[in-house]
């Protein structure tokens, strides 16, 4: 999830999320997660041009936590498609 912890208080039945691939098109915005304990099936990257919004339903287990690096490079990422910088 990518919504800051007020929006996922106040919508407590959704989050923002950023799809993800293991296919590698070699595009800047595809960030690849990296953190310790990722259970991931092999190279995965954030398709950053695509939040959408999901019911948390649709969310089941927790895959891990990517490191600070990345995140922030999804972050800005994410500011740059949003026009938020």
């Amino acid at each position: 999830m990518v919504a800051s912890d007020l929006y996922l208080e106040q919508a407590d039945t959704l989050a923002i999320i950023v799809p993800c691939t293991t296919r590698n098109r070699g595009w800047p915005n595809h960030v690849k997660l990296t953190g310790k304990n990722l259970d991931l099936p092999g190279d995965t990257y954030a398709m950053t041009e695509q939040p959408r919004t999901v019911t948390r339903e649709r969310l089941f287990e927790v895959a891990g936590r990517i490191d600070v690096g990345a995140m922030r490079e999804v972050d800005s990422w994410l500011r740059d498609f949003l026009a938020l910088s």
